[in-house]
């Protein structure tokens, strides 16, 4: 019996310390797809401090709000974290009849790995509004992600207020995958955005005014600096009461 109670003993004192060492362990492979956005969804972790990525994303859909033709579109973001927990990102864009800057700061005020959680926050600039083009609008966002095991989960909150105009809108984006192994990742995305104020006061949700992608969705480690991402789905864009196919693809690349 006292030899028993001194294994329990033993056993005590030390199961806090296998705690901690397979949470050190397990922290790689919860975190390897956690810091890279996704073709829908900002990433909630940052990259480690010092990373430069650039990141390049383009596709097409079949239907579009102004003669129901297709549409393309092309993005491009060049990433740099100075250092640890904030990063910020200089893009350009191009969208059948629409283009120009984009700018993103962004700072991250928790980790799964003490905290239970990522969570980050940001502020994004782009040269053209949701629904009044020649307007630019600011975004302020909240992005939230954890790993379950194999399990990640990523939402996003967005607000966006456009520059001189009354017009603002609220935007939802989520993913949710599975990882098989360290480097393939399947799930599916999903975002939502629509038109809450204009310049008649705040307004419901309408479908006509609401802009929605979603779709399967598949991230690919090809090797540790260079990931790929496709996502197959449908699209219903703002202005527009039909949708269509719509198809995207971005590659990613670390610098350093």
């Amino acid at each position: 019996m006292r030899g028993a109670g001194r294994w329990r003993a033993t056993a005590s004192r030390a199961w806090p310390a296998v705690a901690v060492a397979c949470l050190m362990l397990g922290r790689p492979v919860a975190a390897q797809m956690m810091d890279v956005d996704g073709l829908l969804t900002d990433a909630a972790a940052i990259p480690r401090a010092g990373t430069v990525r650039v990141f390049g994303s383009g596709g097409g859909q079949s239907t579009s709000a102004d003669a129901g033709g297709a549409v393309g579109s092309v993005a491009g973001t060049l990433l740099w974290v100075p250092f640890q927990s904030f990063g910020g990102d200089l893009g350009a864009y191009y969208q059948t009849g629409r283009s120009g800057p984009a700018v993103r700061l962004r700072y991250q005020l928790l980790g799964q790995d003490w905290a239970g959680i990522d969570l980050s926050l940001g502020a994004r600039y782009k040269s053209e509004g949701f629904t009044d083009y020649g307007h630019g609008e600011v975004e302020s966002i909240l992005a939230l992600g954890r790993s379950f095991g194999r399990l990640d989960v990523v939402a996003n909150l967005v607000w966006g207020v456009e520059i001189n105009d009354p017009g603002m809108d609220a935007e939802l984006k989520t993913l949710i995958g599975w990882r098989f192994g360290d480097n393939i990742r399947l799930g599916g995305e999903v975002r939502i955005q629509t038109e809450v104020h204009d310049e008649e006061g705040w307004k419901a949700p309408a479908m006509v005014s609401t802009d929605l992608i979603a779709g399967p969705t598949a991230f690919w480690r090809v090797v540790r600096p260079l990931t790929l991402q496709v996502l197959a789905g449908i699209g219903k864009p703002a202005g527009s009461t039909s949708a269509g196919f719509i198809a995207l693809a971005g590659l990613s690349v670390d610098l350093n």
